[in-house]
């Protein structure tokens, strides 16, 4: 499905801001994130900024080419980035972009969530979002960056369940917003717009260095791994494990191993184990 498919060019007057001056609605479509590749790679000056966003997904595609279910009543939506960004700090746009997800959803419902490193975000220790990233790079910089973004607003929580059992995917918690806060039939565009001001805020510091652990100080206060123990696995399989004792500038785990090694971590999935339970 591409842009000769039905669709809408809509106005959040976010004239301010350097992302966001074309954003395509879509009512429904296969993935967002994926017609965002194909424009970012057609397209390469012209949609710096540009947001795909669509009422339901059909193929929504989370991590490790993981299904994304997607139904009517969430925020499905992805942003593609053109400014150019060294690689050694590519990893800042999984931790700003996590950041501005909690920052948004706490805006409009007041509801705290949590950052379940690298880019899930939860509540009650349920999820409630989630982050996908997809960079090109070229020449040590990036051609461009997707940052696809799910939430979770005012949906059947049993829906998503039943279709994450039928796709064969290890069975996880998963919630909503409207299932955790006392602000009902929460408006998706005036969620997303409070993301698109952070996320702009945020890109707009990263190119910086003196503001990295700025960045990285409101990562940890919002992350939920600090101290724990947890188990890395990789395609899989089991890779690693011990206890997360801090979160580098770059935003990879510092994980002190069963051996006392310290190992800085930037990609992997990971569960928690309790303290006791090694």
């Amino acid at each position: 499905m591409g842009m000769d498919e039905p669709y809408r060019k809509i106005d959040l007057s976010l004239e301010n801001l350097v992302i966001a001056k074309r954003i395509y609605h879509y009512k429904k479509i296969n993935s967002t994130q994926q017609l965002a590749i194909s424009l970012a790679k057609s397209n390469i000056d012209h949609e710096h900024g540009t947001v795909i966003v669509a009422d339901e997904q059909m193929e929504g595609i989370g991590r490790a080419k993981k299904k994304w279910a997607s139904p009517i009543g969430g925020l499905w939506m992805s942003l593609i980035i053109k400014q150019k960004i060294e690689i050694a700090k590519i990893n800042l746009i999984s931790v700003i972009s996590a950041i501005s997800v909690c920052e948004a959803i706490y805006k409009i419902s007041h509801v705290k969530s949590y950052i379940k490193w690298p880019n899930d975000i939860i509540i009650n220790e349920k999820k409630i979002a989630g982050i996908l990233i997809d960079t090109n790079i070229n020449n040590s910089k990036n051609d461009y960056i997707i940052i696809g973004i799910g939430i979770n607003i005012n949906i059947d929580i049993s829906k998503i369940n039943l279709s994450v059992e039928s796709n064969n995917i290890l069975p996880i918690r998963v919630t909503s917003i409207t299932n955790e806060s006392k602000v009902k039939n929460i408006n998706r565009f005036t969620l997303m717009k409070q993301l698109l001001r952070k996320l702009d805020f945020y890109l707009s510091l990263i190119q910086n260095d003196k503001y990295h652990n700025k960045i990285i100080e409101i990562y940890k206060k919002l992350s939920n791994l600090l101290g724990k123990r947890i188990v890395i696995y990789h395609e899989g399989l089991k890779k690693n494990s011990g206890i997360v004792k801090d979160i580098e500038n770059g935003g990879g785990l510092i994980l002190e191993r069963e051996d006392k090694v310290e190992e800085i971590i930037y990609s992997g999935e990971i569960t928690i184990r309790e303290q006791n339970n090694k």
